[in-house]
């Protein structure tokens, strides 16, 4: 497996060692790229001082090691991912997913080293926002309930700054329409300022309506975390396991799990497993080849009406009007 290894940083200068790593080609603020291991386009943009954004449009010529190492510990990145196949998430080999499935959206702290393993055939189409935690912190105390814990938030003796959760429809749809604008449009960088700000705002909504758990993760509890969420993942189609035999798996205390798992995923235990199993049910049923009775049996619902009705509160629509639909 081919290893690139680079660096993020509130500034744009790494725009030519990334260039560089990737076997691309810097074009003002693009790399462009089409050789051997990917083809595609990245496009860098300082926001302004202590807040810099990335488009990643790459796709895969082959299986890749992506090591992320920052010698800047003072921000927070922000990565909106959509993919067409799956990525492993790795920290201390311990893997995890990021893609459609899984989680599609991610806050670490730059002090944490992470890892992405690519397949070959892999398309990604990811935007990343780098803030300096002082930016991050004015925009939260804009916001009252968020001033509330802000100071804890960024109180490294406190708190350690990850989670691993899915965007908002509202996200989803700002980066669909944004990608319908063309690289080399006039107002590409306009259009792209307009989107990452959004992105910020939305993330901050969302952010007002969950309740932020403060404390110090170590490498450890989120390995453990992972290798949770890879269980129950594995359990999808089963019934919930329970909050007592997930934590003795990851050997900690049912309070201490449901904590971290909450902080570290944005969903409790419980809630992660009821929206996964209705996300397969719906990639069940876009395939054309299950019943909307066969899905609810596949997935080990009580019954059919209970399938129908958790599908209509999480989509808007019953399975059977989606189904038609498709």
């Amino acid at each position: 497996m081919k290893v690139i290894e680079h660096c993020y940083s509130l500034e744009t200068k790494w725009i030519d060692v990334m260039a560089k790593a990737m076997g691309g080609t810097v074009e003002g603020n693009f790399i462009k790229g089409d050789n051997e291991t990917y083809i595609g386009t990245h496009f860098v943009l300082l926001m302004e001082e202590r807040i810099s954004a990335m488009l990643i449009d790459v796709s895969y010529k082959e299986t890749v090691l992506l090591k992320y190492k920052n010698d800047l510990k003072r921000f927070v990145g922000l990565y909106f991912y959509m993919t067409n196949h799956n990525i492993d998430f790795i920290l201390d080999k311990e893997t995890s997913v990021v893609g459609k499935f899984d989680y599609n959206l991610t806050i670490i702290d730059s002090s944490l080293e992470t890892d992405y393993a690519v397949n070959k055939g892999t398309g990604t189409y990811v935007i990343c926002i780098f803030m300096d935690k002082t930016a991050l912190k004015e925009y939260m105390d804009k916001v009252p309930r968020l001033k509330t814990v802000s100071k804890d938030v960024f109180n490294a003796e406190k708190n350690t700054i990850i989670s691993m959760g899915r965007m908002s429809t509202e996200s989803s749809i700002l980066l669909n329409d944004f990608r319908k604008i063309p690289y080399d449009s006039f107002l590409f960088e306009l259009y792209f300022r307009g989107l990452v700000y959004n992105l910020i705002g939305d993330y901050l909504d969302q952010l007002v309506e969950k309740k932020i758990i403060i404390g110090k993760v170590i490498g450890d509890d989120i390995k453990s975390i992972i290798a949770s969420k890879a269980l129950l993942l594995k359990s999808i189609e089963g019934i919930f396991p329970g909050i007592e035999f997930l934590a003795e798996q990851v050997h900690m205390s049912p309070s201490k799990y449901k904590k971290l798992f909450t902080k570290i995923t944005g969903f409790s235990p419980g809630t992660f497993f009821s929206d996964s199993k209705l996300e397969l049910a719906k990639e069940l049923l876009e395939t054309g080849q299950y019943t909307v009775s066969e899905v609810s049996d596949k997935l080990n619902y009580a019954n059919i009406s209970y399938f129908a009705r958790r599908f209509s509160s999480k989509y808007g629509i019953f399975p059977k009007e989606y189904q038609s639909q498709l």
